[in-house]
């Protein structure tokens, strides 16, 4: 008889999706945990979860889908602050959403105090080729001097939205693990202390 799965044998990992207001973020979210395409903007922060496999390893993974408007930037300050990997999204049919990675980098990097923050870059909508305005070429250089993976996907055909998921969740296992390693070590302290009051 298989022992029913407990909530505490799973390691939780948050992923963040940053990008401009438009370039799919919702979508490829979406995409991912319910299969299919779901073609809408809601201008809020929305979060959504899964549970899965990877490496033989038990995930719960919290899916935190960022706004993309300025009047947001102190809710997005708060997510980056609890998330373990980061998902930086362009459209490559918007040149604008392209050039506006570099200022969202930059601004996730004052909120973690400059820290080199795990992420991957994403180059969406690659089903719009024949309106493409950004290159492939383009997308690797930018993955490249923010230090990172980049992928193109489509949040409409499903293409490389699995992978997407599956290298940013590498990406955070590290630090997650880490997170909680201190947390059972306070623990432990804690359960010492009250067992030193007892006597």
């Amino acid at each position: 008889m298989n022992k029913k799965k407990n909530w505490n044998d799973y390691l939780e990992l948050r992923i963040a999706i940053f990008g401009k207001e438009g370039v799919g973020k919702t979508s490829i979210t979406k995409r991912f945990l319910k299969g299919r395409f779901i073609d809408y903007y809601d201008p809020s922060m929305d979060e959504d979860s899964k549970k899965m496999d990877i490496n033989n390893e038990k995930i719960h993974l919290w899916i935190f889908d960022t706004a993309g408007q300025e009047e947001y930037q102190i809710l997005n300050e708060r997510i980056a602050r609890k998330c373990y990997s980061f998902v930086l999204v362009y459209s490559i049919d918007d040149r604008n959403s392209f050039q506006e990675i570099i200022e969202i980098h930059k601004k996730n990097q004052q909120f973690l105090e400059n820290e080199d923050y795990p992420k991957v870059l994403i180059g969406n909508k690659n089903d719009l080729f024949t309106k493409r305005e950004v290159k492939t070429k383009e997308g690797k250089e930018l993955a490249k001097q923010l230090n990172c993976k980049f992928i193109e996907t489509s949040a409409k055909n499903g293409e490389n939205i699995n992978q997407l998921f599956y290298e940013s969740s590498i990406l955070a296992i590290p630090k997650a693990k880490a997170k909680r390693k201190k947390k059972e070590l306070k623990k432990q302290k804690e359960k010492k202390k009250g067992n030193c009051l007892l006597m």
